[in-house]
């Protein structure tokens, strides 16, 4: 059975700092937090889920910079969880700075089974511009720190755009998540929510976001980067929650922002295939992928199948083909 989260948004609790692209009441639709109703919702997920397999999930905030006596009762309670065999795990979100030997002690006691790190940049300037209070060697001591237990699964969790940075920096960032050992990773393209600090910065006229064309280009090569290292990516792009949406003034925000990616990816690695193919114009061709990434291959609204065929003056199919794996895909003669 496919696993799942259940997320539980702690918002804002345990950040020390005010990020300048950051609104978590948006991000999140929460704008309080309240235990018991917390254990509600718990109780709800895991009855809906019917025995598959998920983690509790504390998002929003820094987990481990919250109030302790808060944390340990969460942890507490989502223990009992997994002890009774009704959660599989415990992940959460928190600062690279807000991870020392004896909270990953109070961590591992407590059967946490994955920590995602909001990194963010690799950059000392970026992440000074950004407000993020921590710098790029608390971050690689955070990794070195979750990765050296050996209990722990790492998530690095990276931003794409942020004032000061570009495409250089932004695959130095994930050159080093890779380096660090990470197990998997998050892709946050930057987008302006409404009173925020980088909202000024915009109105201001000194922060210039990226658009959703140029955030897919550096989605798509950060995206090779992890997928050759064999990090595996676990989100790409802000959720696609109605107040997310709303609260965008600016930035590249869409809710299929991963999809629009991964189908980049493939219009990339299409494009030189065609190009040592070199093309009869007028004649049919197939591409085989691997299945289950047919509506991928072809692009949202078949925008790489309009393109290949307009460019190459082909009648061009798409097909799956089930001796293939992952990305790979065949371009072969004839419907």
């Amino acid at each position: 059975m496919k696993h799942a989260n259940i997320p539980l948004f702690i918002p804002h609790l345990g950040c020390p700092h005010n990020c300048v692209f950051c609104d978590q009441k948006n991000i999140s639709g929460v704008d309080s937090f309240d235990f018991e109703s917390a254990l509600l919702h718990v109780e709800k997920a895991i009855h809906t889920l019917g025995g598959r397999p998920a983690e509790l999930a504390f998002f929003g905030g820094s987990f481990t910079a919250i109030p302790r006596k808060l944390m340990i009762a969460l942890l507490e309670a989502a223990h009992v969880y997994v002890q009774q065999g009704k959660l599989s795990g415990i992940r959460l979100s928190t600062r690279p700075d807000a991870v020392s030997e004896e909270i990953l002690d109070i961590l591992q006691h407590y059967g946490v089974t994955s920590i995602e790190l909001g990194i963010q940049s690799m950059d000392d300037r970026v992440l000074a511009a950004c407000r993020r209070g921590h710098t790029s060697a608390e971050s690689v001591d955070a990794c070195t720190r979750i990765k050296k237990r050996g209990c722990f699964s790492l998530v690095g969790q990276m931003m794409l755009g942020l004032p000061l940075s570009d495409l250089k920096k932004e695959l130095n960032t994930a050159r080093t998540i890779c380096a660090l050992g990470a197990d998997g990773c998050r892709i946050y393209p930057t987008v302006v929510l409404k009173n925020t600090p980088l909202e000024k910065l915009l109105n201001e006229g000194t922060y210039l976001p990226l658009t959703l064309e140029e955030g897919i280009e550096r989605g798509a090569a950060v995206f090779r980067i992890f997928e050759s290292h064999g990090v595996k990516i676990l989100r790409m792009g802000l959720c696609a929650e109605e107040s997310c949406e709303k609260s965008a003034v600016a930035g590249c925000y869409h809710p299929a922002y991963g999809e629009l990616v991964v189908s980049h990816v493939f219009l990339e690695d299409l494009e030189l295939q065609f190009k040592k193919l070199s093309p009869r114009k007028g004649e049919d061709y197939t591409v085989y992928v691997a299945p289950g990434k047919l509506s991928s291959a072809i692009g949202h609204r078949k925008e790489n199948q309009k393109k290949l065929s307009e460019r190459y003056e082909c009648r061009l199919f798409f097909a799956e083909k089930e001796e293939l794996q992952k990305r790979q895909t065949v371009i072969q003669k004839g419907k």
